[in-house]
């Protein structure tokens, strides 16, 4: 009994623990100004490539300057594919040729979550999901690759191409036929 009056006895004292308290005063260190070069320790193996440096593509675009008529030429960054996303595309391409549609549309949807800018991945997703009998979610899939695909004709083209297959085989001819019109303008 003596024990637990001197624990209880114990407890009831001052707390030599106190919670940090954090100090907002302090301003945090000025960020780098733009362009300035920041130094990376050498990694073997380990290629650092500035943002500013990133591969880039010329589109020559149809739409005239108010005053000059001439076409604008437009860089649009590329974004290399990454290889687990390039694994994920070709698995998937293996799969959708062997008929195993379910585990070549989870494939394309984990490389989606990868790689939610690159219209290779949405072509192949919208394609798969036709093949199953899902036309709403391949069109809703291919329409969202076109509007990620800004800049890259290639990739438009076979994405309204799609679209047109997608929408014929849906039972909606008129929209295959405008999708057909607007693939042909790429």
């Amino acid at each position: 009994m003596a024990a637990f009056a001197a624990l209880l006895a114990g407890c009831a004292g001052p707390n030599p623990y106190r919670a940090p308290v954090e100090d907002r005063g302090a301003r945090a260190p000025a960020a780098e100004p733009p362009g300035s070069v920041v130094p990376v320790e050498e990694t073997p193996g380990v290629q650092v490539i500035p943002v500013g440096e990133a591969p880039v593509i010329r589109a020559q675009r149809e739409a005239p300057q108010p005053m000059s008529g001439q076409a604008i030429t437009e860089t649009l960054p590329v974004q290399p594919q990454s290889p687990a996303v390039v694994a994920l595309l070709e698995n998937a391409r293996s799969d959708t040729g062997s008929g195993d549609l379910r585990t070549a549309q989870s494939r394309l949807e984990r490389a989606l979550r990868i790689a939610p800018r690159d219209p290779e991945v949405y072509i192949q997703l919208a394609d798969v999901q036709r093949r199953q009998g899902q036309f709403l979610q391949a069109e809703q899939v291919a329409l969202k690759g076109i509007s990620i695909a800004s800049g890259q004709d290639s990739a438009l083209r076979r994405l309204w191409t799609l679209v047109a297959e997608i929408r014929n085989e849906g039972g909606n001819s008129a929209g295959a036929a405008e999708a057909r019109q607007r693939a042909a303008a790429y």
